[in-house]
Order: structure tokens, then sequence, then C-alpha cells
């Protein structure tokens, strides 16, 4: 199933195939040996997409700590970075435990977001990587309220209620402090 925390480090694209795709099409053939309802599908493509966003997030978060200019977007960086980390580690055991794949690597997407961030300097950088975790606290907040709502599997629906108040108080979090660097040069 899915591997551990090495991956997560690999941001260049080695591979040529994408992790999110991979992953997938690895639940889509398991679902399709399967009798199973779109609800069912949603609920694969949840947590491949919530795995890919929380990739992406700590990778961003561990350049916040490193490369940022402003402290704010550094502490944000931090806290970010352990959060996500417990959530994959939660999402990988229920995805193992619902025999479903998640992508133990950026994907093709993810990883051309994180380099174009990585290439800026100075204050850029900070605006940047506030802009794309908004960006994809956005979706996983959007992934969270639909699923603790309507995902097929209980243990699914009940991950989502769980972790949407922190999503969302994440997401609040990236919001003030992407507001406060709003002026910078």
């Amino acid at each position: 199933m899915a591997a551990g925390l090495p991956g997560l480090a690999a941001c260049s694209s080695g591979g040529s195939t994408d992790a999110g795709d991979s992953a997938t099409a690895a639940n889509e053939q398991k679902i399709g040996a399967a009798d199973v309802t779109a609800r069912q599908e949603a609920d694969a493509r949840f947590l491949v997409k919530t795995t890919g966003n929380a990739l992406l997030e700590v990778e961003l978060g561990k350049l916040a700590q490193a490369r940022a200019t402003t402290p704010v977007v550094r502490t944000y960086g931090a806290s970010l970075v352990q959060n996500r980390l417990e959530l994959l580690a939660t999402l990988r055991t229920l995805a193992t435990a619902k025999s479903l794949t998640v992508p133990a690597a950026l994907g093709d997407d993810e990883q051309a977001a994180y380099h174009e961030v990585s290439t800026q300097t100075g204050a850029q950088i900070d605006k940047r990587v506030m802009a794309l975790l908004v960006k994809t606290q956005k979706q996983d907040e959007d992934g969270f309220d639909d699923m603790s709502d309507d995902a097929y599997d209980g243990d699914i629906r009940g991950f989502a209620a769980k972790y949407l108040t922190p999503v969302r108080e994440q997401l609040a979090g990236a919001e003030e402090v992407a507001d406060t660097i709003e002026d910078l040069p």
C-alpha cells in the first residue's frame, strides 16, 4: 500500500508516473472488480486528493520554515508540518484499513506547484507559499465538509467529521497569516 514518509522529501520529478494518478488508477482497478457505488468512488478520490494536498502542505511548510522572510510565516509553516504529518499518518492508516491506495509522494501537479513557489525569493516566497497553502486548504475544507456528510463509508465519514474543525482552524490561520503579509513589498 502506501509507503512511509521517506518518499515525502522527493520533490523532483524523477519518476515517470504521477503518484496521485497511480493511486487513483490502483483504486479504480480495485473498485472496478467490486460492485461499488459512485459514493464509494468519491470516498477513494477524497482520500487520494486529501493525501496529495497534505503531502504538498508538508513540503510547503518545510519551505516556509527554511526560507520565509517573516517569522509569522516560518511559525505557521512549522505548525502546519506537525499537523499535516499527523493527518497523513491517520489517512494512511484509514486507506490501508479500507484496502485503498493513497499517494506516497507528490504528484506531478503538486511537484509543479511546489517548484514554482520554491523558485521565489524574498517576500515573494512568503506570499506565494501562503497563497498556495490557502488554496489547498480551501480544497481540504470543501472535501472534509462534503465527506463528513456524504461519505459512503462510515469510517471515512467519521474521519472527515473529526478533522473538519482542525482543517477549518488551520485554514483560518493561513488566511490570517496571508492577510498579515499582504503588504510586504
